[in-house]
């Protein structure tokens, strides 16, 4: 029962934190990662191939990071408050739900989403993610930093059940690990 308190408080203190309070984000991300947080987002690049589809873009940071690299990405996010602090790094955001992503089947060689929200398990993303991504295209995800058994994240059983074969590899930041997951359709369900 303690359980659902918390995740229910934490739930709640995300939504201020990418509403009303965005103003803040990234000091608070900066505070919790010790001042790794974006160093730590930028690690996703070397697994993603353009064109790039990011995943709740937040405040811009691997949008510009990747445009600093010549790199062809878009950004989108449900958050206005958040695409606003965006706005000053990147003009390549798109205000729009991970469940009805506004881009053409196939369009994209790679979906990325550093550090998500719950919303990376809901079925409806991870068909649109199916939809968008080009054959043999990948979703990468960094998920965590630090001890963590990704296997036992709910986001694992949900891309297994929706037919997504998974790599984690090993990513070391400093000294910190980070925990990737790379998915691919399997061929069985790529139409």
């Amino acid at each position: 029962m303690a359980i659902n308190y918390r995740r229910m408080f934490m739930a709640w203190l995300f939504d201020r934190l990418y509403g009303e309070c965005a103003f803040i984000y990234d000091t608070v991300a900066m505070r919790i990662s010790r001042g790794h947080w974006f160093l730590w987002g930028e690690a996703v690049i070397p697994f993603a191939h353009a064109p790039i589809l990011e995943l709740g873009c937040g405040s811009g940071h691997l949008q510009a990071a990747l445009a600093a690299k010549g790199i062809s990405a878009i950004g989108i996010d449900r958050s206005a408050p958040m695409l606003r602090n965006a706005r000053s790094r990147t003009q390549r955001i798109i205000r729009a739900d991970t469940r009805w992503i506004p881009c053409a089947d196939a369009s994209q060689a790679t979906v990325v989403a550093v550090f998500p929200a719950p919303y990376i398990s809901d079925p409806l993303t991870l068909a649109e993610v199916a939809r968008v991504l080009q054959p043999n295209g990948r979703l990468v995800i960094l998920l965590s930093a630090g001890k963590h058994d990704v296997r036992s994240h709910p986001l694992w059983s949900a891309l297994a059940s929706a037919g997504w074969d998974i790599e984690t590899p090993d990513c070391l930041v400093g000294a910190t690990r980070l925990h990737l997951l790379i998915g691919r359709r399997h061929a069985s369900h790529i139409s």
